[in-house]
């Protein structure tokens, strides 16, 4: 279940306002307690403090740039990082460091963690791979660098645990999105897939319309010369008919869009069956059932299969007479049935068109068959449950 895109952005400000709270509840802490003006340590405290609060809170409350955010991190993390070392020196040195407190605000930890988390989550590959061992060794060294005993040891171990707590938290949100991109980016390709079989469907439909208009023309001109301005006048339109499908899929696989968004009900399979123009043949259609409220994506598979069918028809059935469409649509379920009393053609080895429908509507959760007839002809049927089992194309 994914959340809207108004959901998640409410999620991610109400997050990185209650980070902010948290950080600065810490920092006014810090201030009062008096950790900053300790006489031996209150400079690199207050140094290391500021480096981390420049970092963390821009991380925090602003969408930093990836690359940005993360050599940000390891900048704060290399501060940190020499801070520790300069109290290391100090402790070695005789000052009076007896506890790991004393090497410690409450505010570094809890902006470390906060800055290793964003930047586990948004930082640039390159810089995130360095800036994250940074990040955790300078959480868990400062502890360290007075003494190795109980008392530090139990604090590095905590501070240890949270912060693997916020690394794979903040992991596992990239690879959430990461996730969701490579979906989002398979979703494209089948829709693609699906544009690419509509180019073969449309365009094939109009263009083998066009070579028998043609061939029509042709043999009407030797008896009937004054009709081939007719003849003519038709193939012009089926042929820009073919241009603005072209150019409709073409456009839709440039921007991922869908070429146009189908109407429910089977007006346009009525329409494509009554311009649908076939040699010496007569194309018929029965309908029967609630077939105006046949849903868009049910009617634009059908619309498609009947397309494909007839195209077929005009192309390979030879000596045919006849060709009928029939449509029969329930509550439950809708038949489509595309029938010719010709002769089947040799195969020219295509098949693409029937092929890939017919993984649609497989994948539709339906059935499609094609073959020749009990007695004469071809005969495709397609069977569709409703309402159809939802696909991404």
């Amino acid at each position: 279940m994914f959340r809207s895109p108004r959901a998640a952005a409410v999620g991610r400000f109400a997050g990185s306002a209650l980070a902010l709270c948290v950080l600065g509840v810490a920092l006014l802490i810090d201030v009062n307690v008096g950790t900053l003006e300790h006489q031996d340590t209150g400079l690199v405290l207050l140094v290391s403090t500021a480096a981390a609060a420049a970092g963390a809170f821009p991380a925090v409350g602003l969408k930093l740039p990836p690359a940005p955010l993360a050599w940000a991190a390891c900048g704060v993390a290399v501060v940190s990082l020499a801070c520790s070392a300069g109290l290391g020196v100090m402790a070695g040195g005789g000052s009076a460091l007896d506890e790991a407190s004393d090497t410690y605000t409450l505010f570094e930890p809890a902006a470390l963690m906060a800055l290793l988390h964003v930047t586990a989550r948004r930082g640039s590959p390159a810089g995130t791979a360095v800036a994250l061992p940074l990040l955790m060794t300078a959480l868990i060294l400062r502890p360290l660098v007075i003494e190795v005993d109980e008392s530090s040891s139990v604090l590095a171990l905590i501070l240890t645990l949270l912060a693997s707590g916020a690394l794979a938290s903040g992991l596992t949100g990239r690879l959430v999105v990461v996730s969701r991109r490579q979906r989002e980016a398979q979703i494209r390709l089948e829709q693609r897939l699906g544009f690419a079989r509509d180019l073969h469907d449309f365009v094939a439909h109009h263009i083998s319309g066009i070579v028998v208009q043609a061939q029509g023309a042709r043999a009407v001109a030797v008896k009937k010369p004054q009709a081939v301005g007719d003849a003519l006048e038709l193939i012009e339109a089926t042929g820009a008919e073919a241009l603005t499908a072209m150019r409709e899929m073409v456009g839709a696989l440039r921007d991922d869009t869908l070429p146009h968004t189908p109407a429910p009900g089977t007006d346009a399979v009525r329409a494509l069956v009554a311009d649908c123009r076939l040699p010496r043949a007569t194309v018929g259609f029965t309908e029967t059932g609630p077939a105006g409220s046949l849903p868009a994506d049910a009617a634009h598979l059908v619309e498609r299969v009947v397309m494909e069918a007839l195209t077929n028809v005009r192309k390979h059935a030879r000596d045919c007479t006849s060709a009928h469409v029939r449509l029969d649509v329930s509550r439950r379920r809708v038949t489509a049935r595309i029938t010719d009393d010709g002769n089947p053609g040799p195969p020219d080895g295509s098949g693409y068109g029937l092929r890939g429908l017919r993984e649609v509507t497989h994948a539709a959760g339906g059935t499609l068959t094609a073959g020749p007839g009990p007695e004469a002809g071809w005969h495709v049927t397609l069977e569709l449950p409703l309402p159809l089992r939802q696909v991404s194309r």
